[in-house]
């Protein structure tokens, strides 16, 4: 079945998620999301790390957003990711989230 499209833009997937600021160290966030990457593969972490996105802006130049289906268990792991630096332990409000995603 196909999923259903928002029928308000500035609704975003978001919402209902559990987006957390995941800091690298400083200009090595391409590094980190490629050790990312493999780490997910690897260890099957698909469903713990839900998704993985990048802010526009460029003031968020060592920061990635991470929606999240167990905190416990994905910060286990991201500990283990090379650049890794920190994890929020509180997850991101949707508006905050869409705005440092560019969503409107």
């Amino acid at each position: 079945m196909e999923p259903l499209e928002s029928l308000e833009p500035s609704l975003t997937s978001a919402i209902d998620n559990n987006w957390y600021l995941v800091s690298v160290r400083s200009k090595k966030r391409e590094v980190f999301l490629k050790y990312l990457k493999i780490a997910i593969d690897q260890n099957k972490l698909q469903e713990f790390i839900l998704d993985v996105q990048i802010p526009k802006e460029s003031v968020y130049e060592d920061i990635v957003l991470m929606n999240l289906n167990n905190f416990k268990t994905a910060c286990t792991h991201l500990k283990k990711v090379e650049c890794f630096q920190n994890i929020e332990r509180k997850p991101l409000g949707s508006e905050q989230v869409n705005r440092m995603l560019g969503i409107k």
